[in-house]
């Protein structure tokens, strides 16, 4: 909490977030329904936090940031921002307490082996680590929520937090048009590529993203130009220019230290 107040801002923030990767079963309790409905009523309350409460590795990284930045409420809308997005709470955060954070509470050792857990190790104490959603996406190759199995190129591009701007949209009094069955923008956007092992961002191309959840959507009035994220296949929130720089700063820093 803040100041004793819940952040309700926070908490929605966090669901839009989240609630993809719930909707696949991919992570966090079977609550999806609730998730959308809170957000379609722009309500974040004590059941939000319980649920996402309920999102492990999310969780976890968002009580390091707090702590780090001696913050009580994880779910303070600054540090749901620096987990998704990217913002100076990161900074604070040392690398000894995420290797610590890995090992003790995520116990990636157990899942990963221990060799390569030792590595990882070695690396993350070596460089720069951050408790960024990339960086988990990009560095730990086996997926620590409901399946276990490996990261493949096509999922780590779905899992991290991807970017564009609404584009090639007919609209009408500055708002889109949105077909009413599937409701789907088209975004110009940066997917992952992968060459000799290296990740990066390729070219600009046109992408079909989704707005609602069986026709429950929460963001409306968006506009031609308009900068969004998604995850998922799924667009969360939109983004101001400053979050754009943020979300692209950090996710490089995510691959270079993939790459290194």
């Amino acid at each position: 909490m803040t100041n004793g107040i819940m952040d309700s801002k926070g908490l929605l923030l966090c669901a839009r977030y989240s609630s993809a990767p719930n909707y696949f079963g991919y992570c966090g309790p079977p609550k999806n329904s609730s998730l959308i409905d809170h957000l379609r009523e722009d309500v974040g309350d004590i059941e939000v936090k319980h649920i996402l409460s309920q999102f492990d590795t999310l969780y976890l990284n968002l009580k390091l940031i707090a702590f780090e930045n001696k913050i009580k409420d994880p779910f303070t809308k600054k540090v749901v921002e620096a987990y998704w997005i990217g913002n100076n709470l990161l900074n604070k955060v040392k690398n000894k307490d995420y290797v610590s954070l890995l090992s003790e509470k995520f116990k990636l050792e157990k899942k990963i082996g221990n060799k390569k857990f030792e590595l990882l190790k070695y690396k993350f104490l070596t460089n720069q680590t951050l408790p960024h959603h990339s960086f988990h996406v990009f560095n730990i190759f086996k997926r620590t929520g409901h399946i276990n199995s490996n990261h493949t190129l096509a999922t780590m591009d779905s899992c991290r937090i991807g970017w564009g701007r609404i584009d090639k949209y007919q609209i009408s009094n500055d708002k889109l048009q949105i077909k009413s069955k599937g409701q789907i923008i088209n975004i110009k956007t940066r997917l992952l590529t992968l060459n000799h092992n290296k990740l990066a961002l390729g070219l600009p191309i046109n992408k079909k993203i989704k707005i609602d959840y069986k026709g429950n959507t929460f963001l409306k009035n968006l506009k031609l130009g308009d900068w969004v994220s998604f995850h998922w296949g799924f667009v969360c929130d939109v983004l101001s220019t400053v979050q754009v720089k943020n979300l692209e700063y950090y996710t490089q820093k995510a691959i270079v230290f993939y790459n290194s």
